[in-house]
């Protein structure tokens, strides 16, 4: 487990040409919980969609963060795979509370909640996309 996340790391850091990094990733996810408020204005409950969404979008970066920063623990651990999977548990856990916080409050939308939790997977997803679209535009290999 710990050579695959050491190679994991080495193409991560070496990756050049790709436009799939943890800041741009956080831009996208910004930039669709800018879009899922905008869907709100649609289905007339603006404010409640909008709290949702910066609830769910807040936690969201913040794991994304703290799953950042404990990738690198975690290689140079002892039991890579039980740190990261106890640190996977951690995650989940407060992704949960997040979801029963938003159950809980009638003024934040679940909905909206749930998307904004959705927002960095759903980034990184755009900008591996994007990249893909640049790569085979430029007929490079991905």
């Amino acid at each position: 487990m710990a050579k695959f996340l050491n190679r994991m790391m080495n193409e991560y850091e070496n990756e050049e040409e790709s436009i799939i990094t943890p800041k741009n990733a956080r831009i996208a996810a910004v930039l669709l919980c800018v879009f899922f408020i905008v869907i709100g204005l649609a289905f007339g409950d603006f404010f409640k969609t909008a709290k949702g969404v910066f609830l769910g979008g807040a936690v969201a970066q913040l794991l994304f963060r703290q799953h950042e920063l404990t990738i690198g623990k975690s290689i140079k651990s002892e039991n890579p795979q039980s740190m990261t999977v106890s640190n996977y548990m951690v995650r989940l856990i407060i992704k949960g509370l997040t979801v029963f916080v938003a159950i809980q409050n009638p003024d934040v939308g679940i909905i909206g909640c749930i998307l904004g939790l959705l927002s960095v997977p759903y980034g990184i997803y755009a900008l591996a996309f994007a990249d893909w679209i640049i790569h085979r535009k430029t007929g490079k290999e991905v």
